[in-house]
């Protein structure tokens, strides 16, 4: 079979921008199908009434990954390194330096989240075979009730995920995959990372590809050398192959039906789970927090991360945010409230506002500071309820025991006629990700153009 000369791409988030651009600059015709009316995914920065850029979606570059870094140069984008102080705060009030390695440091001799990890890589570097859930091989580890705190908060946190159900297997990959890019560290791209999406588009059509936005798909119906894409609108659009960027969590909902089934593709989508998140982004006056006088001033004017040393989710009627970072070194005056995994839900039945104002009591708290002083710097907040929103389901994927391989599984092409991209197809350990969803859509044209 010759590569197909037209393609469907099903998703203009980052997975199916990068394939579109790629099959476009080979010569294929390629119509990319979005129903939303941006492009972009998850990756999605709201510019408030000030013209201040604030994320919802995606936020950082982790790490230097080549292929996401080329592009954001070869767009004509800047990258700010988040690279301020990170403190923990704990119960009594006080703050103590965040996983600090020099040994002047306030830092204890307790092994910290990082510690944790490193240890269950190696752990599973001894036997790739074996597998357990992050709880049943904390349970089986020698370690302080802190660290254990500490590593479950920072796994569940991070990957959106419930430890009990987290495959052990695929955090070590992880930790490997982020080694291999340097992902301890975080950028941001410099006016919102959306542009990267949006200037993205714009090579695609300047490859002579179309993007239709608000164009929604119902059902995919597809026989070896032929793909129909049936709309809502009861359109039909035809090509010889498409790549289908759709979310995990719209594949494992039967939303949008593929007709026949993909061979194994859907029953491999149903071993991996979709991440819940609930995060907030909370537009200050000014920067409150670096004019205070406390302790450690000094490093509250350059305060990047504040982690709950006890990782104390609270209650279901009284919910806390275990994690918030600053945009430091960028002087704008917004703080990010942060919690996922199982812990999100308790956050599920309230509204914006009121979610806004539990943030802002929790900043209050950890500052010593009665909740009126916070709320009344408050000038906006900004979020996006990704679990709910019906054309995601989830904030981003995560691979619970036994199913490290459900990716590779899914990204197999299916009679060299569908192609299935996205993050959680991605094969290299970079679930989650901008740039893991980014090197699936190149994957995938690849394969296309191999076919």
């Amino acid at each position: 079979m010759s590569a197909p000369r037209s393609v469907l791409v099903i998703g203009a988030g980052m997975a199916g921008l990068g394939a579109a651009r790629a099959l476009a600059e080979a010569g294929c015709a390629v119509t990319v199908l979005e129903a939303g009316d941006l492009v972009g995914g998850r990756v999605r920065t709201h510019v408030t009434g000030e013209g201040l850029p604030v994320e919802l979606g995606a936020e950082f570059v982790h790490g230097r990954p080549p292929e996401l870094v080329a592009l954001i140069q070869e767009l004509g984008l800047d990258t700010v390194e988040r690279d301020g102080a990170m403190l923990l705060f704990h119960k009594d009030g006080s703050l103590t330096d965040a996983y600090a390695e020099d040994g002047d440091s306030d830092a204890s001799d307790v092994p910290d989240a990082f510690d944790v990890m490193e240890r269950l890589r190696v752990w599973s570097d001894a036997d790739p075979a074996k597998d357990l859930s992050f709880a049943d091989w904390l349970a089986e580890q020698d370690l302080p009730e802190q660290s254990r705190a500490s590593a479950t908060g920072y796994a569940e946190g991070f990957n959106a995920a419930d430890a009990h159900e987290l495959s052990v297997r695929s955090l070590a990959v992880q930790q490997a995959a982020e080694d291999e890019v340097g992902g301890d560290a975080g950028y941001h791209v410099s006016g919102g990372y959306a542009q990267v999406a949006e200037r993205l588009a714009a090579k695609v059509r300047e490859a002579g590809g179309t993007i239709r936005l608000r164009t929604h798909v119902s059902a995919i119906a597809w026989k070896p050398g032929e793909v129909s894409a049936e709309l809502v609108d009861d359109e039909c659009v035809r090509a010889e192959a498409a790549v289908v960027t759709l979310p995990l969590g719209i594949l494992q909902s039967g939303t949008v039906p593929i007709t026949p089934e993909p061979g194994m593709v859907l029953q491999h989508a149903q071993r991996m789970r979709m991440g819940q998140v609930c995060r907030i982004s909370l537009v200050f006056e000014r920067r409150w927090w670096a004019e205070l006088e406390h302790p450690r001033s000094e490093d509250l004017k350059r305060l990047s991360f504040l982690i709950d040393a006890d990782r104390d989710p609270g209650s279901v009627l009284h919910p806390r945010f275990p994690v918030f970072w600053t945009n430091f070194p960028e002087e704008s005056a917004v703080v990010t409230a942060w919690t996922g995994g199982p812990h999100a839900d308790a956050f599920a039945s309230l509204d914006e506002h009121a979610i806004a104002h539990l943030a802002c009591s929790e900043l209050a708290r950890i500052f010593g500071l009665e909740r009126e002083a916070v709320l009344n710097e408050l000038k906006s907040h900004h979020m996006h309820d990704w679990t709910r929103d019906p054309l995601f389901c989830g904030s981003y994927s995560w691979v619970p025991v036994g199913a490290v391989d459900a990716s590779a599984k899914m990204s197999e092409p299916v009679e060299g006629t569908l192609f299935f991209a996205g993050e959680h197809t991605d094969v290299t350990g970079h679930w989650g990700t901008v740039h893991g969803a980014l090197r699936s859509g190149l994957r995938a044209a690849k394969q296309v153009l191999a076919a």
